[in-house]
């Protein structure tokens, strides 16, 4: 006992009141009494990291754990449900928190007889309780997103064979959002086909080349976007002039590297994580909880370039449109090039543009190139002089008059503001 000091032992976790007249040993006897009564709860978290939705999610069960602290959290390994059920069976867990994909884990896992808590909502009437994200929630966002910006019509891409659960929620509470507002269209994958095959991947490409245009696309999750930004761009159709995309899950990596990158719904699975363990938390203690499901909402819709459009119903338009955002560094850029790249005259051009977006093609090229301003200076450490030049401003001079005439603020006073 004596290489042990006082120090050694966190005494206020444990409960215990320290006093400098204290026996150190009696507190010692004490703690070790109330550690072996007390231990740390065995909690099994059957949640894979294979995409950044369970990734937050346990970044969230993990922020609870270490609040309460008294769990010890034990990644199961992936597997099937008789491998995990076995797992299960000699670990001497004592709740569990899942991501329940089919019928079969959840007979497995309720089996066990353990408080359980499922962040998936694969499976229902299976008598546990759950936490997920509000897929009418998300519907909402989406549906909003595309009225805002006047599409007629909108369409629904599927993950992968479409029967996934929270798939087929999404495309029928985007449906009932969208009545009334105009058509809805929904891709059916082919049947017995993988997805991505050459099958699929023509099927793709033949639906999007038979919608009407312009439309909107709503991607059940982020990785079908990039199917749907491919098929486009193989059929030669201008996104978002065209054809509007937007994802969900916000998954940074793939919105950043699909091209244009992906619009997408931003999700709160970091508070499904940690509202799923405080659930299980009651479970434990036995407190019912109020209710057997609880539902997360969005936080918000991202929005970037494949979604970043007002719909525009003339082609000749869209196309110069289209040709200002892949040119837009070009200082020299103007009514003349913009009219020789649709083909048609520099007057007729002007009046049809005028026409479909109620401004001259000088104005607009100029609240594009602002806006593309503003996002570099929030969220990139380029210097003034490179965001000038890429948003086709040139000098820095011209650029810090541009805002201070449109916005009224100089390009540093906005960039002070944002957190470092």
């Amino acid at each position: 006992m004596s290489g042990i000091s006082k120090s050694d032992i966190n005494l206020s976790k444990l409960g215990i009141a320290f006093s400098e007249d204290a026996d150190a040993l009696s507190i010692l006897a004490q703690a070790m009494r109330i550690a072996v009564s007390s231990p740390r709860k065995r909690i099994a978290l059957v949640v894979y990291t294979s995409f950044e939705p369970g990734r937050e999610t346990l970044r969230g069960i993990a922020q609870f754990a270490h609040e309460l602290d008294n769990w010890r959290l034990l990644h199961v390994p992936e597997g099937d449900h008789i491998s995990i059920s076995e797992w299960l069976q000699s670990s001497g867990v004592e709740g569990i928190i899942a991501r329940i994909g089919s019928d079969a884990m959840a007979q497995a896992l309720h089996a066990t007889g353990l408080p359980i808590v499922d962040v998936n909502r694969a499976v229902h009437d299976i008598g546990i309780h759950q936490v997920d994200v509000d897929d009418e929630g998300i519907a909402a966002l989406v549906a909003q997103h595309f009225t805002d910006r006047g599409f007629h019509h909108i369409g629904f891409y599927p993950h992968e064979s479409g029967v996934q659960g929270w798939s087929q929620r999404r495309c029928k509470y985007l449906q009932e959002k969208w009545a009334g507002r105009g058509g809805f269209h929904i891709f059916e994958p082919p049947v017995n086909e993988l997805a991505g095959s050459k099958a699929q991947r023509d099927a793709v490409r033949a639906w999007i080349r038979a919608l009407p245009k312009p439309i909107g696309i709503m991607v059940a999750r982020d990785d079908g976007g990039l199917m749907v930004l491919d098929a486009c761009r193989e059929e030669n159709m201008l996104v978002p002039e065209q054809v509007a995309v937007v994802g969900v899950d916000n998954d940074q990596p793939l919105c950043d590297l699909s091209s244009p990158p992906l619009s997408s719904v931003r999700l709160n699975h970091h508070k499904v994580g940690y509202e799923a363990a405080q659930v299980l938390d009651q479970l434990l203690k036995g407190t019912k909880p109020s209710s057997e499901r609880l539902l997360v909402q969005p936080i918000n819709l991202v929005t970037r370039r494949s979604s970043n459009t007002n719909a525009i119903s003339d082609p000749t338009v869209a196309l110069g449109i289209h040709l200002i955002h892949e040119n837009l560094s070009d200082s020299r850029l103007d009514n003349d090039d913009l009219a020789r790249g649709v083909g048609i005259s520099r007057s007729l051009f002007q009046r049809r543009f005028r026409k479909e977006t109620g401004e001259t093609i000088r104005n607009y090229l100029i609240q594009v190139r602002i806006k593309k301003a503003q996002n570099l200076l929030k969220n990139s450490d380029l210097t003034l002089s490179e965001i000038s030049g890429l948003v086709g401003f040139g000098r820095h001079s011209y650029l810090s008059y541009i805002f201070k005439k449109h916005l009224g603020i100089t390009p540093g006073s906005l960039r002070a503001e944002q957190p470092r």
